[in-house]
């Protein structure tokens, strides 16, 4: 009976690990310390809901573009915001929001309409860094089977509307050389212990292990 449990507790956390990967490059002390500033680009979000059966099928589409919207500039500064909140972190300071998006704008060959940012694939870390004057960027990811709220989405505050509750996230950490410092992903999160807000799904999350991230984790000898 005892190896039977053992058994279950064994593969219990090696679900876990599998489920959530962490990367750490070897000398990133000697990145961190030649850093002065980085920044944090809006997220990639994205809303995989299922829609309730007493909802309009072009109501729920608003909710979920809404959602994906505002969920990328949400999450971008609830980064911001953790990082600023840590105490006895690392001299690199974030990059304020509205000026990483303004520079971000400015750029022609970027997409941005109606509030929603087009794909950064097309461009190198190293690349992003010379446009917005930065030592590093992060970049990061949200895929959501519910849709959490923000500032911009009262309506669904009154709708309550949910989804399958699964979130999957991930954040990257790249120098201005290219070089790519950390990475931290975690799939299949239960989003029913995340809350409703994006700023409260960025919290789990960072509880989950994002915590770990270079500026708020790493103590420099």
């Amino acid at each position: 009976m005892k190896k039977f449990f053992i058994l279950i507790i064994v593969s219990v956390v090696s679900f876990a690990l599998k489920a959530q990967r962490d990367y750490t490059v070897q000398n990133i002390e000697e990145f961190i310390s030649n850093q002065k500033t980085f920044a944090v680009m809006p997220f990639t979000f994205k809303i995989n809901a299922e829609k309730p059966r007493k909802m309009e099928q072009s109501d729920f589409d608003a909710a979920v573009y809404d959602a994906e919207k505002n969920g990328a500039t949400a999450a971008q500064q609830a980064l911001i915001n953790r990082v600023l909140r840590k105490k006895n972190r690392v001299a690199v300071d974030p990059q304020p929001q509205a000026r990483t998006n303004a520079l971000l704008k400015r750029n022609g060959e970027i997409a941005y309409t109606d509030g929603v940012w087009g794909s950064f694939d097309a461009y190198l870390p190293e690349e992003l860094c010379e446009m917005l004057g930065v030592d590093a960027v992060i970049m990061g990811t949200v895929n959501s089977g519910k849709i959490f709220t923000t500032a911009g989405s009262v309506v669904m505050k009154f709708l309550k509307i949910g989804g399958s509750p699964s979130v999957s996230a991930d954040l990257t950490l790249f120098d201005k050389d290219g070089t790519m410092l950390w990475q931290w992903s975690s799939n299949n999160m239960k989003a029913s212990g995340m809350g409703n807000s994006v700023d409260d799904m960025m919290e789990y999350i960072f509880k989950k292990g994002a915590r770990k991230m270079p500026y708020t984790g790493l103590v420099l000898k």
